[in-house]
């Protein structure tokens, strides 16, 4: 199996050199460098890696159109952010820019790779585990179906109605399972699942499993949401 291509990014350079102690000791990785969050972006660019790990104690300690523009260049890189407890807002801005997954700071060693191996081969993405209480406040009415077996319209977004099979797939999405684990649930193939998590995240209007996740939780769509990683 071919090792993941990651790339760290930090501005203190004690927490760079001990994210690449932690995943070089690994062998399922290989760290093509760290740089500051400054340096980041073209470097990212250049090594095309599978992974990008920022290191964000601060929250918004990158600039949103550099998440753009990692995210236009690098289109086949997972970007994933290790934060500290941020407030609601923070976390949301963090996710609304694109990236993939945010993994609290202190999390422990073996959890962090585990995190960040799961990510890049099975789809299964991280939230910090207290970010379902986060968003609770913001949880609205529980979707209806009508006739056709499709959810109703919001009023506050223009997304187009998602199918009885999309909402099932949504919710095991919410659960954390991968795209493989879903498709054994559901007794269909994991090419199927594939296309269903794209019509699911264009309907929605988010760019990522993470944002859909926030997003259909904070609406209602899903229910008994597990964000800690398995």
């Amino acid at each position: 199996m071919d090792k993941i291509r990651l790339v760290i990014a930090s501005d203190n350079s004690s927490a760079r050199r001990g994210l690449t102690a932690i995943f070089n000791a690994e062998n399922v990785f290989m760290v093509q460098g760290d740089y500051t969050l400054g340096e980041v972006v073209d470097k990212s660019i250049s090594l095309q890696p599978d992974t990008i790990l920022l290191d964000m104690p601060d929250g918004v300690a990158v600039d949103e159109r550099e998440i753009s523009r990692i995210k236009k260049e690098c289109p086949c890189s997972l970007v994933m952010a290790l934060v500290e407890n941020e407030p609601r807002e923070t976390v949301a801005e963090i996710l609304k820019w694109g990236i993939d997954g945010c993994i609290p700071r202190g999390i422990m060693r073996s959890c962090l790779v585990n995190t960040v191996e799961l990510a890049c081969r099975a789809g299964i993405l991280c939230l910090p585990g207290s970010f379902k209480k986060i968003v609770s406040g913001e949880k609205t009415k529980l979707p209806n179906y009508n006739g056709s077996g499709r959810i109703n319209k919001y009023d506050n977004g223009n997304n187009e109605n998602l199918t009885r099979r999309e909402m099932e797939i949504l919710q095991l999405m919410a659960n954390n399972y991968s795209n493989r684990e879903i498709a054994t649930q559901l007794f269909i193939s994991e090419p199927t699942v594939k296309t269903h998590v794209s019509s699911i995240l264009r309907k929605l209007g988010q760019n990522n499993r993470a944002q859909a996740i926030v997003y259909s939780f904070k609406n209602g769509l899903v229910d008994n949401v597990h964000m800690e990683v398995k």
